[in-house]
């Protein structure tokens, strides 16, 4: 019986692995500066989940990371963090990322 919990607790361990590299390659999350006056957004068919200032999308389009973010932004607020499919926006493209922002 501890052999079967042991090999079940295991099986759990690795599928949280297995989603978190999902996430990591295939989906995308942001930090914004203030929190959003959603909990979730539609955005280029992908499902956008807030928790405070932090949303994040399991899977999303394969588009030039910088162009997602301004339409996430533009919907949601500026960023102070956005990383899309595994690769991190510098503060150069953040600042321009931002520009599309809504104001308020």
């Amino acid at each position: 019986m501890r052999t079967l919990i042991a090999a079940a607790f295991a099986a759990c361990c690795l599928m949280g692995v297995a989603q978190a590299q999902t996430t990591t390659s295939e989906g995308a999350w942001l930090t914004l500066k203030s929190p959003p006056s959603t909990n979730q957004l539609i955005q280029d068919g992908a499902l956008w989940r807030c928790t405070g200032p932090v949303c994040s999308a399991p899977k999303v389009k394969a588009l030039p990371s910088v162009r997602a973010c301004r339409k996430v932004v533009a919907e949601l607020g500026a960023v102070s963090a956005f990383t899309y499919r595994g690769a991190a926006l510098g503060e150069a493209d953040l600042a321009d990322c931002n520009t599309a922002a809504k104001a308020g």
